[in-house]
């Protein structure tokens, strides 16, 4: 098994069904929320993630892009975490939660409770 991921800083997010089930979205994109946008700011980004499934030993690194989906609108922001199909994210589930952050390494990671 994985040691006890210690992510600071870090935040939780509850996926929805569009985020979990290709079949209702293949978007493949986290929707951002506040405490995500604290951690990757607010420019544009490409980098790895390790995503892994709490319990398991094992985990996925997987490119994603962070952005603003609504850039050129002057008032209103949606940034979006896109990442590509990976084996982690086949086993989310609408509700599945997901806890994102950086290790004492500074890599990201995204950990995976089904």
């Amino acid at each position: 098994m994985i040691n006890a991921l210690n992510l600071s800083p870090a935040c939780i997010k509850s996926l929805s069904a569009v985020e979990a089930v290709p079949k209702r979205s293949n978007q493949h994109e986290f929707n951002g929320v506040a405490q995500l946008k604290d951690i990757l700011g607010n420019e544009k980004k490409s980098f790895k993630v390790n995503f892994s499934v709490r319990g398991k030993n094992s985990y996925t690194q997987s490119n994603v892009t962070w952005y603003d989906a609504r850039k050129k609108h002057p008032t209103r922001t949606e940034y979006r975490l896109y990442f590509q199909t990976n084996d982690v994210m086949s086993q989310a589930k609408e509700g599945s939660t997901l806890i994102f952050g950086l290790d004492s390494k500074k890599c990201f990671w995204a950990e995976l409770i089904i």
